[in-house]
């Protein structure tokens, strides 16, 4: 499918702006681009901002709640982590995405905001994202939600801290995850040369291959951290016994066939897990809903499908 007609137009703009010149400026830079973003009104969603413990440090983080009436049992509650290459980003960026998410699926939203690298290298976002959500589900009754419909959701770098608080539930007996919703997942920083996607998509499209190896180079502080599987789960040893997934992609993005690739073996190791695929989207698309009617729909779908998973849980 060609790409869609809203997102070149917003791939041009990005051609056209000033390149930021290291790190700093790059964070700075995706910050005001999502600020200029336009937004699509959403409506019946309160949030209140709040400070959860970490591992190192307190985490800023976002309750997004439905308004009017809660289930008996409260709202289920979907944790969210913010995508960023584990760099850039945070909890204000996203903010669009969370509110979308909340209506769409009915569920409260948690937003974590986890330490970025390269100041806190792997594991250390894995291990922020790990406690948040067990922090939450411990609080279930102090958020208002119920602890027994509890959901991930993340896109990019978050989707893979997603990933890993899955593995690590399931390995250290944690809370049980209804499910996992996965928006463009990073699933290999090993072989990356065995996906098409990453050669046909490598420039042009807002994510780069050029920008994904600076990514793993400011997260991992060795390479042979690339192989561990809450980094690369496409070389996990066990998949098995995963909480029921939905995993996004998009058509012109370097990461689309290893998203592709981690939903296949999902199945095969026995999982539920459905592939979502964006015909002319590009990585980033969640960000886009209010410039992309097909963006927006495509978001749309996957709240329903969270919605529903979270509904018959418990």
């Amino acid at each position: 499918m060609p790409l869609d007609p809203a997102l070149k137009e917003v791939l041009l703009q990005f051609a056209a702006a000033p390149q930021p010149n290291g790190l700093e400026e790059m964070r700075q830079a995706v910050i005001a681009t999502s600020a200029r973003t336009p937004k699509r009104t959403i409506t019946g969603v309160s949030a209140r901002d709040l400070s959860i413990p970490g591992p190192a440090s307190a985490l800023p983080a976002r309750l997004y709640t439905p308004e009017g009436t809660a289930p008996a049992q409260g709202w289920p509650l979907t944790v969210f982590f913010h995508g960023g290459g584990f760099v850039a980003y945070n909890i204000e960026t996203h903010d669009q995405v969370c509110r979308e998410l909340c209506a769409g699926a009915e569920s409260a939203v948690l937003s974590v905001e986890y330490r970025l690298a390269p100041e806190n290298k792997f594991p250390a976002p894995v291990d922020d994202a790990y406690a948040a959500f067990t922090w939450a589900a411990a609080h279930a009754a102090e958020l208002g939600v119920n602890p027994a419909r509890l959901g991930l959701a993340g896109d990019s770098a978050g989707a893979s801290l997603c990933i890993a608080v899955t593995q690590r539930a399931r390995d250290e007996h944690g809370p049980a995850i209804a499910a996992q919703l996965l928006i463009y997942p990073a699933a290999d920083f090993v072989n990356t040369e065995r996906y098409p996607s990453r050669r046909e998509n490598a420039e042009g499209y807002f994510l780069t291959e050029e920008r994904m190896k600076f990514f793993g180079q400011m997260y991992l502080a060795e390479a042979e951290h690339g192989a561990h599987p809450h980094v690369s789960p496409l070389h996990a040893a066990n998949l098995k016994n995963l909480p029921p997934a939905l995993v996004l992609t998009a058509e012109f993005d370097p990461l689309r066939d290893e998203g592709v690739a981690y939903a296949e073996a999902l199945r095969a190791a026995g999982n539920r897990a459905e592939h979502q695929p964006g015909p002319g989207m590009i990585h980033g698309f969640a960000n886009m809903t209010g410039v992309s009617p097909a963006a927006a729909a495509l978001m749309d779908t996957a709240a329903a499908w969270l919605g529903r998973e979270l509904t018959q849980a418990g």
